[in-house]
């Protein structure tokens, strides 16, 4: 499916880029731009969106936000997934990109509750901004939230902290 989204935004930006504007009406024109976002959109959706039913757990999930999870080399890109928070652990989720399975999502990262030494919100990576979790051992975790400011009070309650 996502070859299929890939194949249709080349050949709407084809279209856009190097099909004069008047030989086609202008609403049928500047539609192509609406649909050249909607592929787009479709297609970040079917490659990174991981949705809270589509990750097998069992314990009870406390706190459940998308995210990014920042790399330890830079260069690295984002490991785009779910951010769940259970009574014993965090743990982040990824889109599972194998056929002939049911599972839809695979755990890529864990930690217990218990090795958090602290969490704080600020700039993560570049312009973005989200959670950095600091663990014993020195070690961090950082993740790209949108719009975690407003969600501080729900993660901390998750984690049992007052």
């Amino acid at each position: 499916m996502k070859t299929v989204f890939k194949i249709l935004l080349l050949i709407i930006f084809a279209i856009v880029v190097f099909m004069p504007m008047n030989n086609i009406a202008q609403w049928a024109y500047w539609s192509l731009f609406f649909l050249m976002f909607l592929m787009l959109y479709l297609y970040y959706r079917f490659s990174y969106w991981v949705s809270l039913s589509d990750v097998e757990i069992d314990d009870p999930v406390k706190f459940s936000v998308f995210c990014g999870k920042v790399p330890p080399i830079a260069s690295e890109d984002l490991v785009r997934g779910r951010l769940i928070v259970t009574d014993s652990e965090v743990i982040l989720f990824e889109r599972k990109r194998e056929r002939g399975t049911s599972q839809r999502s695979k755990r890529v990262w864990s930690t217990p509750i218990e090795d958090i030494e602290r969490f704080s919100i600020g700039r993560v990576v570049g312009l973005r901004n989200g959670l950095i979790l600091s663990m014993t051992g020195g070690h961090e975790g950082k993740f790209t939230i949108s719009f975690m400011k407003n969600k501080k009070e729900k993660f901390t309650e998750a984690l049992g902290w007052s």
